[in-house]
């Protein structure tokens, strides 16, 4: 094995273990003592080289809404961890005017 693919094999291992914590980029950088430049480039070329919505696809989905809809609670998630949760009745409109 070549020695970029070893430096490759570790730090796409080491961007699959950040992924699997709970920590962001600069804090996990500065816990495993790595320059946070070369963990992004590292993670650039992660995410070229994985299929679906992680590798070359866009992180964003066109809403299409056909006719509006109230639904009882609804749940959104977002890259990162984010969500957000309705309790109450929300229309389809509101959600789409949200995220537009």
């Amino acid at each position: 094995m070549s020695l970029d693919a070893e430096v490759r094999q570790q730090m796409f291992g080491m961007i699959e273990h950040w992924q699997q914590s709970d920590l962001s980029k600069k804090a996990y950088c500065q816990q495993q003592s790595i320059k946070h430049h070369t963990f992004y480039y590292w993670y650039k070329r992660y995410r070229l080289e994985q299929p679906g919505p992680v590798g070359k696809s866009s992180s964003f989905v066109k809403l299409h809404i056909t006719k509006s809809v109230t639904a009882g609670a609804v749940e959104i998630h977002f890259p990162g961890g984010i969500r957000l949760f309705f309790h109450e009745p929300v229309s389809s409109n509101y959600l789409k005017a949200l995220i537009s």
